[in-house]
This record gives structure tokens, sequence and C-alpha cells, in this order.
């Protein structure tokens, strides 16, 4: 088979044609050509080889952990892997280790090489890590279903994901339990059997399990990224199980006022209505009667659109977002005017959203404060170690996100690093001057900024505005505004 040639690899032609695929003894076909029970044949084949392919995966993750033990000889969390700064909110505890209990200690660090090289996130390379730690250590049939193929591997993570918090004789309980059926079996089997092991061989956790699991508690709001945000946001609810269930009760009666009313949309959405009416109620508002006797003549959007409440009804928190507009879309938000067919501004961290909603937003609050445009070409330097507002503002605008590869932290949740590091010299021989410039500061996520100083990355900042990130290993990655590029190494194509 003629194949594609390049810099020490040979990459067969038949992968260059997106219709053309290779079956598991290597012979191409096309896609197109094939019959209805061929087909069929050839997707399990396909699921054989991806099941093979995510084994090895997970092989090279229990294997990259032997490589990088913890040091043993301090107890410090800095020493070893941890979730601490990873926003894992499945594992409890601010320094647990990636994996459950009677696994080995890995070395901090260790698993940002690791998922660099598979093209990931750091937290995602963790978690592939620690699944292997997991199923090798403490679900041996789980484990050994998963080298014979007999298992997805994507299931076993599953299942060690679930049993991450037991200890090893907890854990093992489940894998007896669940092995022979884990490749059919639902999260709500799984979490009876989980449950069911911690009672019987951690009877004295359970009471502390309830305690940690208070600490988990919490609501968060949560903004879709562009291209899905919509100017529609959800949230997240975790508590103590009787007040959500009474709160959901209370919004299921309120969304059924909502029909009683007139309202004609469907139940999801009359619910989610149903939490501006609460919140209105709870903050006294003004508005209409509650519960209305009937539908308002003329259709009040409250309970007969399918839009949200109208500000105008709503008192607002005060709430800082960063809304990006022109001049003409500035005075159409702040007028009541159209500007014309590009009325679109973009929110950080949220992104596109009309001038109407954004004037939505704006009426009736109480503080609007609007930015004058910054020149992002300005290059000013000081002679300290923190930047000037000024300063800040630019890098994070320039730079939106942690510039670590493949991270997306955004900038304003990052430390501004100095990329040459800062030298503050002493009171009698000052360091040198203008270190602290825009050329010479990036964002960091608290992780990777650890990281870098720590000495296990180096990284440059271009003339062009890209980064380029040297391992430990001395691979090199290229981080740019379209994202992350790999170096390419011959060894990489065999």
């Amino acid at each position: 088979m003629k194949g594609f040639q390049g810099p020490g690899m040979s990459v067969p032609s038949a992968w260059l044609d997106p219709m053309i695929e290779m079956d598991s003894e290597g012979f191409p076909y096309e896609v197109d050509d094939l019959d209805a029970d061929t087909l069929l044949v050839l997707a399990r084949d396909a699921e054989t080889r991806a099941r093979a392919a995510e084994r090895t995966k997970l092989n090279l993750a229990a294997r990259w952990c032997v490589l990088h033990p913890a040091k043993t000889d301090t107890g410090h969390p800095a020493a070893y892997a941890t979730w601490s700064e990873a926003g894992n909110r499945d594992v409890l505890g601010c320094d647990e280790t990636i994996g459950g209990h009677g696994t080995p200690l890995v070395a901090a660090f260790a698993a940002e090489p690791f998922a660099a090289a598979l093209g990931i996130s750091t937290r995602a390379g963790l978690q592939l890590m620690a699944d292997a730690l997991n199923l090798e250590h403490r679900q041996p049939g789980t484990w050994r279903r998963v080298q014979s193929l007999a298992i997805a591997p994507w299931r076993a993570r599953r299942l060690a994901q679930a049993t991450a918090s037991l200890s090893r004789e907890a854990a093992r309980q489940v894998d007896a339990v669940l092995v022979e059926r884990i490749d059919s079996c639902g999260t709500l089997t799984i979490e009876r059997a989980v449950a069911e092991a911690r009672a019987r061989f951690d009877p004295d956790t359970v009471a502390a399990a309830e305690d940690r699991a208070r600490a988990s508690w919490g609501v968060d709001l949560h903004h879709g990224g562009p291209g899905d945000w919509a100017a529609t946001s959800w949230i997240d609810a975790v508590g103590d199980t009787t007040d959500l269930t009474r709160f959901h009760d209370l919004v299921c009666d309120t969304a059924e006022q909502l029909k009683t009313a007139g309202d004609t949309d469907d139940l999801d959405l009359r619910k989610a209505k149903a939490l501006g009416v609460i919140a209105d109620q709870l903050t006294n508002q003004p508005g209409p009667p509650w519960p209305p006797a009937a539908a308002p003549a003329g259709g009040d959007p409250r309970w007969s659109s399918p839009s949200r409440p109208t500000t105008t009804m709503r008192r607002r928190r005060d709430w800082t977002c960063y809304v990006h507009l022109d001049w003409a879309q500035l005075q159409a938000a702040l007028t009541d005017t159209d500007s014309g067919a590009a009325d679109v501004g973009v929110v950080e961290r949220l992104g596109p959203a009309t001038v109407a909603r954004i004037r939505d937003w704006l009426t009736g609050s109480r503080h609007v404060r609007i930015q004058p445009v910054l020149d992002l070409g300005r290059v000013d330097a000081v002679d300290q170690h923190d930047p000037p507002p000024w300063m800040a503002e630019l890098v994070r605008l320039r730079d939106p996100h942690c510039v670590f590869p493949w991270c997306e932290t955004h900038s304003r949740s990052c430390d501004l690093d100095h990329v040459i590091p800062y030298d503050p010299g002493t009171p009698q021989d000052p360091g040198p001057p203008a270190q602290t410039r825009p050329d010479n500061l990036a964002p960091l996520c608290r992780r990777h900024h650890r990281c870098k100083t720590a000495g296990r990355w180096s990284y440059q900042r271009t003339r062009d505005g890209t980064y380029t990130w040297t391992t430990p290993h001395h691979r090199t990655y290229l981080v740019t505004p379209l994202g992350t590029h790999e170096h390419r190494y011959p060894q990489d194509y065999g």
C-alpha cells in the first residue's frame, strides 16, 4: 500500500481519505461500498479496536505512575499529586491523593507532561492516572477483564471513579459483585453496590462521610461557553436531600400554578420560569398578584410568554460582568435604539449576547461603569513586582485564558506571572529596571503557576504573542490564540 512519507514517518494513504477505513487485519475498505451486514461486522470490529486503544492509554497511565513515584521521605502534600487544584468535586478534601486507599503515591506535577502528550487538560490526565491506579490496585477483576477487552474501558473507569472514596476492602467488594456485569449495568446499580460496600466495610465512616459531604454543599451558577450560551445559564445545587426535595416540590407546584394561570409552555420551561416567580416572592418585589386569579389580559410575560420575566419586575443583586461593545452598540444598549443588523456584544466567560438582552440587564441596575478603550499596544514598564491595574487588564484582555498547554482557565481567575522571573535584588543592589511590562507578563492558573515556579516546565513568549513551553522531558508545545500545537518528533510516528 502506498503511504504518505514525511520526516521519520510513514502514514498509510488510506488514512488520508475520510471515507476509506482499515479493519483490524489491516485491509482497507470504502465506507460507501458497505452493505448492512458487512457494516455491522465492521462496527463490532471498530469497537474492539477502540477498546484496545483505550486499554493502551490506561496501561500507559499505570506505567507513568510507576515511573513517577512520590518522594516518600517527606509527608508534605507538595511531594505527591493531589486533587487540590484540579477542580474535582467528586473527591472530598483539599489534599486527597489522586488514587484511592491502597494505591501508591505519585509525584506532584507528574500529570502535566503525560496529559500534554495526549493532548488533554491536566485535570483529564490526572483522572486517567487515578482510574488506572484504582483499577489495577483496588479492582483486580475488572482490571483483568479490561485487559482481555471483555469490558469497555470507559465503563471500568466509571466504576473506578464511583468507588474512589471507599476503602480498598470495600472497593474490592464492589469489584467482586459487579465484575461479571459491569459492561451492562447502569449508574444506579453501581451506586447501590457502593453504598452497601461502604456500610459493610466502613460503618464508622458513613457518618464521617455525611459530614464531609456537607462541606461540599453549595450552589453554583454556570454559564455556557461561546457558541452555546445563548443568554442561558444553569445552576448546580448540592445540599441536604430533604431541603432540595422540598424546594423541587415548590418549583413544581409553582410551575403547575403557571399552567393554571394560562401558561402553555411545557413543564421544564415552566419550572425554569418558576424560579423567577419564587425569587420575586422572596424579595417582595412589586408586580402582578401571585397566584393570579386568571391570566391577565394581553398575556403578562410572567406566566404566558416563553421569555423570562421582565427586568423591571425584579430586584437585582450587584453583578459584575465584562461586556465588549463598539460605540454604536453601546449607544443602542443605553438609549433603546437600533444600531443596525449586527447588534451583538460579547460577554466575557459567557459569549455573544444581543444588545436587547444587554439592555435588559442594564435596566434597573444601580451601577453601570463604562471602561474607556484600552490601548492593547502599550508597552510601558514599571519598576515594581505587581503590575498596575491598566497593565493587568491589558494582559488579561490580550490572553483570555491560562497560557499553559490545553488549559482553559479564564485569565481573570489566573495569577499574572513574570515570564522572565522577577529579580527583586537587594536594598543595596536593586534588581534590573522595567521587569514588569506587558510582554513579560502572562496569565497562569495557580496550579500551572506552581508547576512553572517549581522548575518542572519552562516557557518563553515570542514577539508574535505565542508561548513556547518545554517539558522536563524536553518536548515542546506552542500555545497560540488558536490553540495548542505540539512539536512533532520522528519517534511519534514509529
